[in-house]
């Protein structure tokens, strides 16, 4: 990563409305008072799931994206870049978390369809509960997985120049939000180019650049 990215990320990240751990465990919670704020969680198992939502804007990058495509690139960048920033495979990425669900369909929800909605509007708080519909259907997804903990890329959209991702972690065992930001940054003119970028900001959010 150079130094010029580096910084616009960390400016990115500055400007992001995080919110602190409300709903962790004390452990967990005391190692959050530095660093990256999802920093505790590099020790963890996580799962990744895939990018629930898109919304285009009528100019800049996201005009004329095609869904399916920016999907497929954002969710496996994303699982490339935390796996080489240093959290390997002990992480489940969104690719990994599909492939389970499509091997186990009588039990696995879709994990392209998790009904959360909602949170595009409702921006959830930590310590809320997850909505009923949410959680049911993340649960047998993250068990699959052996993994407690999930990071839902909720919500990417385009805002002129800027790209915006949503980012929800939750508990699927309490069924609570635990932490929600707005990852902003000004976007790269080629697809590739953002979603280089925005799994670049994912990644500084876990691991220190």
């Amino acid at each position: 990563m150079t130094s010029h990215l580096r910084n616009a990320l960390l400016l990115a990240l500055l400007v992001a409305a995080s919110r602190p751990f409300e709903a962790r465990a004390q452990e967990v919670a005391a190692a959050a008072t530095a660093g990256p704020p999802l920093a505790p969680f590099a020790a963890q198992r996580v799962a990744v799931v895939p990018v629930q939502f898109f919304r285009a804007d009528t100019t800049g990058w996201s005009k004329g994206v095609d869904w399916a495509t920016l999907r497929l690139a954002f969710d496996s960048t994303v699982a490339a870049v935390l796996t080489e920033s240093g959290l390997g495979k002990r992480w489940v990425y969104a690719p990994d978390v599909v492939r389970t669900a499509k091997r186990n369909p009588t039990y696995a929800t879709d994990p392209y369809a998790l009904g959360a909605g909602r949170w595009r509007t409702m921006v959830p708080k930590p310590g809320d509960q997850m909505p009923m519909v949410v959680a049911d259907n993340i649960r047998p997804l993250t068990a699959l997985g052996d993994t407690r903990f999930a990071l839902v890329p909720l919500e990417l959209r385009g805002d002129g120049a800027d790209a915006v991702l949503r980012l929800v972690v939750v508990d699927t065992r309490g069924r609570s939000v635990i932490w929600t930001a707005d990852l902003r940054l000004k976007a790269a003119a080629e697809l590739k180019a953002v979603t280089d970028q925005l799994a670049a900001g994912v990644a500084a959010l876990v691991i220190e650049p």
